[in-house]
């Protein structure tokens, strides 16, 4: 099996490249959600840090529980189906039995932060309690009596072959046709991509979309209406922008298993860009069977030179395109190019 999975900066269009993959028949393609387990907070980058590279004895075990936290509120619930029905239902099943292969000793016990974990409130009234049954019984209570301590300390070659054994389990759990490719959102981030990359024994191919930098101003700020970006102060912005693009490693660049493509490129340059992505993946173009149907250029031609609609926006746009030059897409280059695809009644933005 091969992995295709797309990257983005945030409201860069890396949807569009899902799209156009999910539209050949020997792709599993799962574009409608967002699976960012592996380099979120408390995810398995951040377990390699604390078990390997940073190990202390406290911390390991703590990551442990932090990291099982967040599966199990990933696996989702009945009422909020999150991960467990794009995994087969086997989402929590094989992190556990990835944990356990991490773990070197589990035994009764506890210390500040299984107690701080539970909260400001709760940490003080056990304190107070603690306090009073000293002052009246010359003992201490049993704090936490039913936590556990977690002991984990493995070498980088035996996390990394948990790890790539973990991944390849779940990625088969997903692919339930046996499709020769498996298509997953932002399973890998846009930053420090080639040390995520190392936790896949599968081939794994990373898609990185950008976009030019005022359109996505105008869809955070008025289309999306988004408290993610710092849009009410262009100044903001633009340190923003530059800050999520120059951030990482340098070493991405360099990777064979990462493709930079510009998501206008696929809606003005469709031919040329879906042959890059099809030399770059091994796609190839007879099993593009169902061109046009989820990705349409025709209709994303709407996200691009969006700023043009607002007038009332020509002083940050002129901000941005001074501050950010290096970034901006060269429309003028475009301009006399055929955008292909079907003719669509919808005109607006998304």
């Amino acid at each position: 099996m091969k992995i295709i999975t797309c990257a983005s900066f945030y409201g860069s269009g890396s949807s569009a490249v899902t799209d156009l993959v999910s539209e050949y028949s020997n792709v599993n393609g799962i574009p409608e959600y967002e699976f960012r387990f592996l380099h979120d907070p408390d995810g398995v980058s951040d377990l390699e840090f604390q078990l390997v590279e940073c190990h202390n004895r406290h911390n390991a075990g703590h990551a442990i529980k932090r990291f099982y936290r967040i599966s199990k509120f990933n696996a989702g619930t009945w009422f909020n189906k999150r991960y467990e029905p794009y995994f087969n239902n086997q989402y929590l099943k094989l992190t556990n039995e990835y944990i356990n292969k991490l773990k070197v000793l589990e035994y009764p016990g506890w210390w500040f932060y299984d107690l701080y974990d539970k909260g400001t409130a709760y940490y003080y009234l056990k304190q107070i309690e603690n306090k009073i049954c000293r002052l009246l019984f010359k003992n201490k209570i049993h704090i936490l009596k039913n936590e556990k301590t977690i002991c984990s300390h493995p070498t980088e070659e035996e996390f990394l072959k948990y790890t790539q054994e973990y991944t390849a389990a779940l990625m088969q759990a997903a692919n339930v046709n046996n499709s020769e490719y498996l298509e997953l959102d932002q399973i890998v981030p846009s930053q420090n991509i080639s040390r995520i990359v190392r936790y896949f024994k599968d081939d794994i191919f990373v898609i990185k979309v950008c976009r030019d930098p005022r359109d996505v101003y105008i869809s955070s700020k008025i289309v999306w209406k988004t408290n993610i970006v710092p849009v009410y102060d262009v100044k903001d912005y633009c340190t923003w922008y530059r800050y999520i693009r120059e951030a990482g490693s340098t070493d991405d660049a360099k990777n064979k298993s990462v493709l930079e493509v510009r998501f206008e490129d696929i809606v003005y340059k469709y031919n040329e860009t879906v042959e890059a992505i099809e030399k770059f993946t091994g796609l190839k173009k007879e099993n593009h069977i169902n061109q046009f149907a989820r990705l349409n250029p025709k209709r994303s031609v709407i996200n691009t030179k969006q700023w043009e609609k607002y007038p009332e926006e020509s002083d940050n746009i002129k901000y941005i395109e001074k501050e950010l030059a290096e970034y901006l897409y060269d429309f003028d280059s475009v301009k006399d190019l055929t955008i292909l695809g079907k003719d669509e009644k919808d005109k607006a933005p998304f």
